[in-house]
C-alpha cells in the first residue's frame, strides 16, 4: 500500500482540502473529493487530463502568511510570485486577500493589472527586463521595481531624473543582492550563489557607487539622483528546507544597508523573497513551515541588527520603522492543486519494469522530467479492495514521443487498468505555469473550486495551425 493510504487509513489528514477516502469507505464515483465535490462530478464537466484547484486552499496559506508577518512586522507586505500559476482566476482571488504580485516579465504585468491588482501592489522583478518594459510600467504606475544589473539601475534613474514624475508616483527601487551563499536544492533552482546569473554582488555595488559619483558636482544631487533606491532585495533560491544558510543571508543584507546608510541613502524597504520549500507529502495544514519561516528570519534579523547602531537608529530596534516584504509563490499554491489523469494502457516488461501509459504528459505536467520532482500520487477511482493486494512499481509516462516524457519513475500502485484515475499532488506550482503545447497536444484542463462550488472550468483547444 502506498504511504498515502497508510496516512489514510491511520487517519492521517495531510491536505484538508483534499479527501481521498479509505479504502473500505469508497464507492463509485465517491472515494476523492475537492473541497466537498465529488470526483465523478469533476470528470462530467472536464476532459483529462486536468488540473483542479481549492482556492479556499490558496487563501487560507496566504493568510497564514499575513498573520504571521503581523506578529512580527508592522509595516509588511506580500507578493505573490506569479510564476509560480498566473491562472487568472487564482490572481483574482489573491488579489481579494490584500496582498500584491511579483511579476517577472511585461507579459505578467499586463495579466496582473487585468487581474485587478493595483499597481502600486505590483513588484517588478526579472533579471532579464528590456527598456521598453520598465518604462511601461513606470507610466503605468508600479509600485516597486527589483533591480538586477548596475547599467539597469544606471538607466533607470537616469530616466527618472528626466522624467517629470510626480514624486508620489515613484517606484521604490530595490537592489538585488547576490549574498553568495550555497543552499542544496536543485542546480536550476539556486539563485543566491557566485555562479547564479542573479543578482549583484555586494563589492560592484560598493565600487560602482565610489565611481559614479564622481559624475556629480555636489552630494546633494547625488543624493537626489539616488533617491528612488530605497530597498534591498535578496532571494537565495527555491524549495530551500535548511536555515542554517539565512543568518548568512542576512547578514550580507545588513553589510549592505549599512553601507547605503553610509552614502545618504534610505533603504527603509527589506524584500527577502520567497523559496520557502514545499515537502511532496504535504505541506503542514497547520501552517507552521510558513510561521516558522518569518519567526526564523524576524529573529535573526532583530539580533543581527544590533551589529549596527545606525541601523537600529534608522530601522528601530525591532524593526519597526522598516517594511519587509516577501515573495511566496510555491509555498501558497503548491498543495492547492491536483493533476488528475486517466490509464490508457498498461505494460509489463519483466518483473521489475511496469509501465503505466496515461493520457497527461510532459508538456501538460513538466516538473517530473525538467526537474526530477517526486509528486506523490494515487489511484483515486473506485477500486475493489482485492485489487490491492498486488502492488506494482510503476514508470508512468505519457504519449510525448520521447523517452524524457513521465510523470513518475517509480510510484507504487496496485494492479491498473485503462480508465483508472491517477492523481498526482502538489501540483499548483510550475506545473500548468510551465505547460505547453509540444506535440501540437492541447493544454490541459482546469477547474476551480471554491466554497465546495465550482466557480470556473477550462477545457483547452488544440492549438491553432498557423
Amino acid at each position: 500500500m502506498s504511504l498515502l493510504l497508510i496516512q489514510i487509513e491511520k487517519g492521517k489528514k495531510m491536505r484538508p482540502f483534499f479527501n481521498l477516502k479509505a479504502v473500505s469507505e469508497r464507492t463509485l464515483g465517491h472515494g476523492f473529493f475537492i473541497d466537498s465535490v465529488p470526483l465523478s462530478h469533476i470528470l462530467d464537466l472536464s476532459t483529462s487530463p486536468v488540473y483542479v484547484t481549492s482556492l479556499n486552499a490558496i487563501a487560507e496559506r496566504i493568510s497564514i502568511y499575513k498573520k504571521s508577518l503581523e506578529n512580527y512586522f508592522i509595516n509588511h507586505s506580500i507578493f505573490y510570485a506569479m510564476k509560480a500559476n498566473y491562472a487568472e482566476t487564482i490572481l483574482q482571488h489573491i488579489k481579494e486577500t490584500g496582498a500584491g504580485v511579483d511579476i517577472v516579465s511585461i507579459g505578467e504585468w499586463r495579466a496582473a493589472r487585468h487581474a485587478g491588482f493595483s499597481p502600486q501592489k505590483i513588484c517588478f522583478a526579472g533579471v532579464g527586463k528590456k527598456e521598453v518594459e520598465w518604462i511601461e510600467a513606470i507610466e503605468g504606475g508600479i509600485g516597486f521595481i527589483n533591480v538586477e544589473h548596475l547599467s539597469e539601475l544606471q538607466d533607470i534613474l537616469n530616466y527618472l531624473s528626466t522624467h517629470k514624475l510626480k514624486l508620489s508616483s515613484l517606484p521604490i527601487l530595490s537592489l538585488r543582492l547576490n549574498p553568495c551563499v550555497e543552499v542544496k536544492t536543485h542546480p536550476h533552482l539556486k539563485t543566491g550563489a557566485l555562479d547564479s546569473k542573479f543578482g549583484i554582488l555586494f563589492e560592484h555595488f560598493v565600487n560602482w557607487i565610489n565611481i559614479i559619483q564622481q559624475d556629480f558636482s555636489t552630494q546633494q544631487d547625488f543624493a537626489n539622483w539616488l533617491s528612488p533606491l530605497k530597498g534591498i532585495h535578496v532571494h537565495v533560491g527555491s524549495q530551500l528546507m535548511e536555515n542554517k544558510i539565512f543568518s548568512l543571508v542576512i547578514d550580507k543584507v545588513l553589510e549592505c544597508a549599512h553601507f547605503m546608510f553610509e552614502k545618504n541613502m534610505l533603504p527603509m524597504h527589506l524584500d527577502l523573497g520567497g523559496g520557502l520549500g514545499v515537502p511532496y507529502e504535504g505541506v503542514d495544514p497547520n501552517g507552521d513551515d510558513i510561521k516558522k519561516h518569518i519567526e526564523l528570519f524576524s529573529t535573526i534579523l532583530v539580533n543581527n541588527i544590533k551589529k549596527y547602531e545606525a541601523l537600529q537608529d534608522k530601522w528601530g530596534k525591532k524593526c519597526e520603522n522598516l517594511n519587509v516584504s516577501f515573495e511566496p509563490g510555491r509555498s501558497v499554491v503548491a498543495s492547492s492543486t491536483v493533476f488528475i489523469t486517466k490509464v490508457l494502457y498498461t505494460k509489463h516488461n519483466s518483473a521489475e519494469h511496469h509501465f503505466c501509459y496515461v493520457d497527461g504528459a510532459m508538456n501538460d505536467f513538466p516538473r517530473p522530467s525538467l526537474y526530477n520532482a517526486q509528486h506523490q500520487c494515487e489511484v483515486i477511482n473506485f477500486q475493489e479492495i482485492e485489487k490491492l493486494e498486488t502492488q506494482f512499481h510503476w514508470k508512468i509516462v505519457g504519449p510525448v514521443c520521447e523517452s524524457g516524457d513521465f510523470l513518475s519513475s517509480d510510484a507504487l500502485l496496485p494492479n491498473l487498468k485503462k480508465n483508472d484515475v491517477i492523481a498526482f499532488f502538489e501540483a499548483g506550482a510550475y506545473c500548468r505555469s510551465m505547460a505547453n503545447n509540444y506535440n501540437l497536444r492541447k493544454l490541459p484542463s482546469e477547474i476551480f473550486i471554491k466554497d465546495g462550488r465550482i466557480i470556473k472550468i477550462i477545457n483547452n483547444e488544440l492549438p491553432p495551425i498557423q
